[in-house]
């Protein structure tokens, strides 16, 4: 069994949304729940790294039992390193995964695994949910990606490789993993000039370095799907691609919730019967 992360840093909300109460969508309330308990159901433990903001959050909602593999708030909230979370967003996801010992796997929330997986994970030193192609306003060549002053790219790092998705991501080795993610935080670290967009500092941080690196250290990168939409797929549910979807219309939003209800109580009864009675079926379907 393996044990996975879930991360959630509030950091980039509280940068862009200051004063406003903290609050996370209906919908990724429940794929949080279904991912948790899918992953403790098939695959290992899960733990939570997170922030006083979101635990309070979590804890208000009495879900604080889904990470049956601990909270972790000290890694988030005693950063060292200087790094601005409104252009580095998920850089949470980094510090967590530093911190943590391999064989280790990280999950997001919004994203669901409903069948075992661990025996594709023993046999492979890296996993991700599928590489993407280095879209040109995504993925940039290195002349326009913003760094500090004096920061160096690796020469030895092949700009050629497709990226991956990190949505879900393996790596089983210690060394690759320590030397991965002192790479990404070094290259986040007081890189502070704002780019044209905030998509290509980050993904090239978390989900291109990650390639650069193991092709460096000659590790192999195994994926799960060929195509993030490919029809045969029954053991991944990402909803990245349907929240805004969701947020811009109130029928898909409730649909959605009431889907991912159906699964929990089709799935986990006592969860449901137990969330059901804590009102948070209630609030969830409250207009």
């Amino acid at each position: 069994m393996i044990t996975a992360l879930h991360v959630n840093c509030t950091l980039p909300f509280q940068i862009r949304q200051k004063g406003r109460k903290y609050r996370i969508d209906k919908f990724e309330i429940l794929t949080t729940i279904l991912s948790a308990l899918t992953w403790r159901r098939d695959n290992g433990n899960i733990k939570l790294y997170t922030d006083s903001m979101a635990l309070e959050y979590y804890d208000s909602l009495g879900i604080l039992d889904l990470w049956n593999g601990g909270i972790d708030t000290e890694t988030l909230e005693n950063t060292v390193e200087y790094i601005d979370q409104n252009i580095f967003w998920a850089a949470g996801k980094l510090l967590a995964l530093r911190n943590e010992p391999a064989p280790i796997a990280m999950i997001d929330t919004d994203l669901i695994v409903w069948k075992p997986i661990t025996d594709v994970l023993e046999r492979v030193p890296i996993s991700v949910l599928h590489r993407e192609p280095l879209y040109p306003g995504t993925y940039l060549p290195q002349e326009y990606l913003k760094v500090r002053k004096g920061y160096r790219f690796d020469p030895e790092w092949d700009w050629g490789e497709p990226a991956c998705n990190t949505a879900c991501v393996f790596l089983a080795d210690q060394s690759f993993k320590d030397y991965y993610t002192n790479c990404a935080i070094d290259f986040m670290t007081e890189n502070c000039e704002l780019p044209k967009e905030m998509v290509s500092q980050m993904v090239f941080a978390e989900q291109r370095m990650l390639v650069m690196c193991a092709k460096k250290k000659m590790f192999s990168i195994h994926h799960f799907l060929d195509d993030p939409y490919q029809r045969e797929n029954t053991t991944f549910t990402h909803i990245w691609g349907g929240k805004d979807v969701a947020r811009a219309h109130a029928s898909q939003n409730e649909l959605l919730c009431l889907a991912l209800l159906r699964k929990i109580e089709t799935l986990f009864p006592a969860y449901y019967e137990k969330i059901k009675e804590s009102g948070l079926v209630y609030k969830i379907l409250s207009k």
